[in-house]
Order: structure tokens, then C-alpha cells, then sequence
């Protein structure tokens, strides 16, 4: 039998103190070695507090389910100057996650105001039963456990299930006019068909409801956060929101939307790239969240336009015919490379036909030639270090790199623009 749900008592937990993850170095926080690996960096939490701040949230308190060591409720709620109502299964863990929220007021001189109860964050009713007085939500907040190593991240396999959860909390949550605030933290690696099934959970429950998916990334083609934003806290002029994370915690990142209906993926055009035209590697993960055609509208240069040759895997590329002008700090860091292609190659890229692409860098001034192409793991480097070799006794003054299109066309070498 279950136990009743109880508050968690911040002074129970006995555990060593860190510096927080992504965040000031004087911020000390307690995090187990599951916390660690699980927990939302302090950087990621206060990029969504600030997109929070920005929404007119209703009154209440801020909800989170099931809140692990409790760092993004403990963000959000004294940021926000709101009450936490945060919610954990495991004992030992919601003490953790108590004391956090302690330590975080603390830091921040805030009194702590808020609640860490040990229970079962799928049966709202004896936790409210709990308060004195009845605990309406301004903000639902959920990010729920998933098994490291899935492959198909199915909606079945979050712990707690979505739809048990949702219905629980649903006649506890304040609205607006946009419906209630909802913030969905959910697995990076979900589908396409994994995504409308999520919608199609929230349709059933509030129909028509604003949303705005949100894909945040630290560069390297990888998405590191993927979420989900519900009405009073979704974004009404955008169905699609991307993020770059900067490297450092002090620096802003780089917001991207896209208000666009009806979205479609970006279709190949398979025009065979000039020699002349400037060949942009695109960030894989931009390219994934669905934004890239409308970030390059404001990078290209006016009446620029611009062919996919390749949509999918860790090189998407595009063609163009003038330079790309990357006004924003991190506009730079949307881009794996941009050069303008000097000489199509028809030489495989082999150790015996490797003068071929020595002489044509040469012709071209290049003294420093990287592969950007798929090779054997093993012959990549061999290939890399024997074009630095060469290359580096030419006296050439620019740099380029090698790429193709497609996996069926000749190679091309570009000058970096």
C-alpha cells in the first residue's frame, strides 16, 4: 500500500553540496550521481525563466510533478515570485529536491515559501489536501523520467504517464484566455509521429490551445532540449522556437521563431552545386527544429536565393550565391562551415589520387584544407594529417575544406568565406 504524501523536510538530507550545473560557480546545490546526469543545467533554467517572464501567467503556484532534485522549480518559482509546489516519489530525492529549493531562496535572498512533498504526483487529491488552503496552479511544469536507453521513446515509457498526470492537475489549473500555462520538458530524440501524439493528448484536453515547440541546442548538430509550450505560456506568434546555447553562462542566446502553419520539411533540390556558388553547411539541429529556411531569409543577402542540396544527417547543405551576413554573435554558430566552391573534383578521395586535391588547393592559395565529408573513421585521419603535410610547404594563404553534396556526386572544394 502507498504511502499518504507528506512534506519533505529540507534539513533532512545530509548529502555533499556542488556547485550547480551551467551555473554560478558560489551557488552550491546537493546532487546524487542519478541528479547529476538528469538534472536541467542552471543555464537551461534561467533561458526559460526569462521566456517565462514574458508571458502573462495567471495566479497560483508553480507545479512541478515530479521534480527530481528540484533546481528548475526552485528557478522558476523565485524568479518568478511565486510559491513552488513541487512533487517527488522519492524519498530521499524530495528531501534533496527540498533543500535545494532552500539553497537556491538563500542565494538569491529570497524567502522560501514553497513546499516539497513526497508522494505521488499522479493523485492530486490528498496533496491538496495537505494545504490549508486549496492550491490553484499558475504554472504546470513536467519533465518526466525516461529510460536511458531508449530506442522507440514512446509516450508509455515516461514515468509518470502524461495523460495520468495532465489529468490529475487539470481542474487545479488557473487560466487565461489562452488556457493554462504548460510547460512540457520531454525527450530530444522524439519523432515527428512521437510529437503529434503529445498533441494530440493536449487537444483532447484543451482544444485549440496555443502551442510552440521549443528545440535548444549547444552546437555540434545535436539537440539537447526538446519542449513543448502550452497556452498562457506558449508563444502566439510562433509555432516553432529554436535556441542556441552559448557556451557561457553570461553571454545571451541566440532565439529564433518561426510563426509558419502547415509546416513542411525542406525539399532537396538536386541541381548539381557551381563552381562560384557559396556552399553553406548548415547546423544539423536548426535544420531539424524547422527554422533554418526562415533564420536564412535574414542572413542572405537581399534577392539571394538559395537550393537544399542535402536535408538530412549531420552535414545538411545549402547553395547560394552571395556571402551570408552573420550580424548576431551567434549567428556564426548556426553555420558548420560557408565557402565559396573553387573546383569540382572527380578523384575518389583515396591516398593514391590525394594530388589531385593537393594541386587544386594549391592553384586555389589554400594552405589549410579540412574534410567535412563521410570517410572511413580509420582513414579520415590519415587522409587529414597527409593534406597538412602537403599543404602546409605550399605557402598558400586561405583556408578551404572538402565536401559533396550527395553521396553520388563528385567532391568540392570550397574556400571558406
Amino acid at each position: 500500500m502507498q504511502e499518504s504524501p507528506r512534506f519533505a523536510d529540507s534539513e533532512s538530507y545530509q548529502g555533499e553540496a556542488v556547485p550547480i550545473p551551467n551555473g554560478p560557480s558560489a551557488l552550491l546545490v546537493h546532487l546524487d550521481k542519478t541528479a547529476r546526469r538528469l538534472t536541467t543545467p542552471w543555464q537551461i533554467c534561467m533561458i526559460r525563466v526569462e521566456l517565462l517572464r514574458k508571458c502573462s501567467l495567471p495566479e497560483g503556484v508553480i507545479l512541478d510533478p515530479a521534480c527530481g532534485a528540484g533546481l528548475q522549480v526552485s528557478a522558476l518559482a523565485n524568479a518568478l515570485k511565486k510559491d513552488a509546489l513541487a512533487i517527488e516519489l522519492n524519498q530521499e530525492r524530495a528531501e534533496m529536491a527540498a533543500a535545494n529549493l532552500a539553497r537556491i531562496s538563500a542565494w538569491l535572498g529570497n524567502e522560501n515559501t514553497g513546499s516539497v512533498i513526497i508522494g505521488d504526483g499522479t493523485n492530486s487529491t490528498p496533496i491538496i489536501k495537505l494545504f490549508e488552503n486549496e492550491k490553484k496552479i499558475s504554472l504546470f511544469y513536467f519533465d518526466p523520467a525516461r529510460p536511458s536507453g531508449s530506442t522507440t521513446h514512446d509516450l508509455s515509457e515516461m514515468r509518470p504517464l502524461l495523460n495520468e498526470v495532465l489529468d490529475a492537475w487539470k481542474t487545479h489549473l488557473n487560466e487565461t484566455d489562452f488556457g493554462p500555462a504548460i510547460v512540457l520538458d520531454l525527450s530530444p530524440r522524439l519523432s515527428e509521429l512521437r510529437r503529434s501524439q503529445v498533441e494530440e493528448l493536449i487537444e483532447e484536453r484543451w482544444p485549440k490551445i496555443t502551442k510552440t515547440w521549443q528545440w535548444a541546442s549547444r552546437g555540434s548538430g545535436r539537440i539537447d532540449r526538446l519542449s513543448l509550450w502550452l497556452g498562457a505560456a506558449a508563444d502566439p506568434q510562433n509555432e516553432r522556437r529554436f535556441i542556441r546555447i552559448p557556451p557561457s553562462i553570461h553571454s545571451e542566446p541566440l532565439i529564433l521563431g518561426s510563426g509558419e502553419h502547415n509546416f513542411s520539411n525542406p525539399i532537396e533540390d538536386r541541381t548539381f552545386p557551381r563552381k562560384g556558388d557559396v556552399l553553406t553547411m548548415l547546423d544539423s539541429a536548426l535544420v531539424s527544429s524547422g527554422i533554418a529556411s526562415s533564420w536564412l531569409k535574414t542572413v542572405l543577402q537581399e534577392d539571394d536565393e538559395f537550393q537544399w542540396q542535402k536535408v538530412t544527417g549531420r552535414r545538411p547543405i545549402i547553395t547560394h550565391s552571395e556571402a551570408l551576413s552573420l550580424e548576431h554573435p551567434l549567428d556564426s554558430k548556426l553555420i558548420q562551415a560557408s565557402g565559396r566552391i573553387v573546383s569540382l573534383i572527380r578523384s575518389p578521395l583515396e591516398m593514391e589520387h590525394l594530388h589531385n586535391f593537393v594541386e587544386k588547393s594549391i592553384d586555389a592559395g589554400i594552405g589549410k584544407l579540412t574534410l567535412r565529408v563521410s570517410l572511413n573513421p580509420e582513414l579520415q585521419p590519415v587522409i587529414q594529417r597527409e593534406l597538412d603535410i602537403c599543404l602546409r610547404r605550399s605557402g598558400g594563404t586561405k583556408t578551404g575544406f572538402i565536401t559533396r553534396a550527395s553521396e553520388e556526386d563528385h567532391l568540392l572544394l570550397c574556400i571558406d568565406e
